[in-house]
């Protein structure tokens, strides 16, 4: 079974490629953009589109006087895209945070070891 689904269902082979997405409404659908961070050299897009209808849903607006108005529904298979590619895009946020968090301790720790090393030049020198 695959881990995403709707987007294998989309054609999109390598998810994790994948750096952010945007939707938009265009008339009576939508319009999905997914944006891909690609080895240098590749002869794949950097984006791609993807279009989606709305279904129409006739619901009553005001009980006494029997009038319907048309809704037009996001898609049940583009929801479950976004909620794919949501969780993409926040592991990658996550694992970035994360190696930032790295960066700054390694950063913080070599400040206390030069702060340390002159330290004890410095007592080396008193004797």
């Amino acid at each position: 079974m695959n881990k995403y689904e709707a987007l294998s269902d989309m054609g999109i082979q390598n998810p994790q490629e994948i750096s952010k997405y945007t939707l938009r409404q265009e008339g009576h659908g939508d319009v999905l953009k997914i944006y891909y961070k690609r080895k240098k050299g590749s002869f794949l897009p950097n984006s791609r589109k993807y279009k989606f209808g709305r279904s129409i849903k006739t619901v009553l607006t005001d009980g006494g006087k029997q009038e319907f108005e048309d809704i037009y529904e996001i898609s049940p298979f583009l929801l479950k895209a976004v909620a794919e590619l949501d969780s993409i895009v926040k592991q990658k946020h996550e694992s970035i945070d994360r190696k930032q968090e790295l960066l700054d301790e390694i950063d913080h720790l070599e400040k206390v070891f030069a702060n340390k090393l002159a330290e004890l030049r410095d007592k080396v020198k008193e004797i």
